[in-house]
């Protein structure tokens, strides 16, 4: 099949790499899975710049993983500036030739559409992603455009250019978009984004999720919407799967945690937990955390005040590449996955936990997403965000690493088998096919 007559994917994602936000990996797996299935797949993202200056999410290690088929289209995009005022000459003469079909956008999107409705705070790249898409599509005809939010600005870059040029659209949740992801409850949002939301959700011809609580929010708004609501959940690449567990003939017990540390996670009653039960276990006993102190540049600092300065059974690795993530839980006995929240709420390293050959301590609430994603899985011990109850979940973590056996690993990869990333975005894959 030539270049030409592939079908061609646009896939806005605000967010890829070098970007390590939390959304990236289920994106580059999206974009590549699109290009092994034989499509021609252009991304439409911002600039390596704001990444850098302006959020302090960048790992450049995550560009050797993107398939060297895809273009990566980077349109600029800076907080309360005018994105279409930029000096990038060629996004100039993107302007121009949109200035020629006006009278088209105009015909096609409704003038309430265009006026200042703010979906989010990125709602200034739309217009010079929608430029970007619209050139693509002069290059060569778009098939089907995949939006993928937070943020939500994405999805009116692909329901204007569904307008437009009348190419079939479908969007993917990975939050909600005017529900509170922790509670679920309505946010009070400017009422004209609640309609924006209405109607790009009832004019797009998929809809996913990444679990079924927010799947299940979303059927209750948009009824009309049912038969093109699913569920992709989030899944774990193979090469970050530990092939063993840690050496542990000191006797000594190491928890692990990797994810990008934020507010809402429960780290003084971990470490108060820990510091009460590690008087008791052998030298070398310790928690490692590993990842980014917060999703900003910014929040580092205040988030490193959480952490202790000085601790023999506590070790911050900081960030770690891609490459280096099997390794890390290979230096592992146990695993704490610190979530908060209700049923939307998961956490987007839930299934590459559930696939380590390690216990787990799951801390949140009764009925909270990844709790719920974990059930069935052997050796998994949850509780409640409470001192006492993290530090109950902890001595029975240890007592699961040391009474596991090789069926139990077995049985552990056998349950998160069906979450490998591939296989979970088969789904995804399968139904834009077919609605393009």
């Amino acid at each position: 099949m030539s270049e030409r007559s592939k079908p061609h994917l646009v896939y806005i994602a605000f967010f890829f790499p070098p970007s390590r936000a939390s959304g990236v990996y289920r994106a580059l797996a999206t974009a590549n899975v699109f290009r092994s299935k034989g499509w021609e797949v252009t991304v439409i993202t911002s600039n390596e710049e704001f990444y850098v200056n302006e959020i302090g999410t960048y790992d450049a290690s995550l560009l050797k993983s993107i398939d060297k088929g895809i273009s990566v289209i980077r349109v600029p995009f800076s907080f309360g500036s005018n994105a279409g005022e930029r000096s990038d000459s060629r996004l100039k003469s993107v302007f121009l030739r949109i200035q020629r079909k006006i009278k088209v956008i105009f015909a096609n999107v409704s003038g309430r559409f265009l006026s200042p409705v703010k979906a989010d705070n990125y709602y200034e790249w739309v217009n010079p992603a929608v430029s970007a898409l619209l050139e693509v599509n002069e290059i060569k005809r778009v098939s089907h455009i995949l939006a993928t939010g937070n943020p939500f600005s994405s999805f009116e870059v692909a329901y204007r250019c569904h307008k437009t040029i009348e190419v079939p659209f479908s969007i993917d949740y990975r939050d909600p978009w005017t529900l509170n992801v922790y509670s679920g409850e309505k946010l009070p949002v400017d009422k004209r984004v609640n309609a924006l939301e209405r109607r790009i959700v009832e004019s797009a011809s998929n809809i996913f999720h990444v679990n079924e609580a927010m799947s299940e929010k979303n059927r209750t708004m948009f009824p009309k919407t049912v038969s093109n609501q699913f569920v992709v959940p989030n899944g774990f690449d193979l090469d970050s799967i530990a092939s063993r567990r840690r050496n542990t003939d000191d006797g000594a017990i190491v928890f692990g945690i990797l994810g990008t540390l934020n507010p809402h996670w429960p780290i003084k009653e971990i470490l108060q937990a820990w510091n009460n039960i590690a008087v008791d276990l052998p030298q070398g006993s310790c928690i490692k955390l590993a990842g980014y102190l917060g999703y900003f540049a910014h929040s580092e600092k205040p988030l490193s005040k959480l952490l202790p300065e000085d601790s023999s059974n506590f070790e911050y690795v900081g960030p770690i590449e891609k490459g280096n993530i099997k390794a890390f839980y290979e230096s592992l006995d146990a695993i704490i996955i610190p979530a908060s929240g209700g049923p939307m709420v998961t956490t987007g390293k839930v299934y590459e936990v559930a696939a380590q050959p390690h216990p787990i301590l799951c801390i949140q609430g009764e009925g909270g997403g990844a709790r719920m994603a974990l059930e069935g899985r052997p050796h998994v011990h949850s509780c409640e965000a409470i001192i006492e109850s993290i530090e109950r979940a902890m001595r029975n973590t240890i007592n699961s690493h040391f009474d596991m056996t090789q069926n139990d690993i077995l049985e552990m990869q056998k349950f998160a088998a069906s979450f490998e990333r591939q296989l979970s975005l088969e789904k995804l894959f399968n139904h834009v096919q077919a609605s393009t």
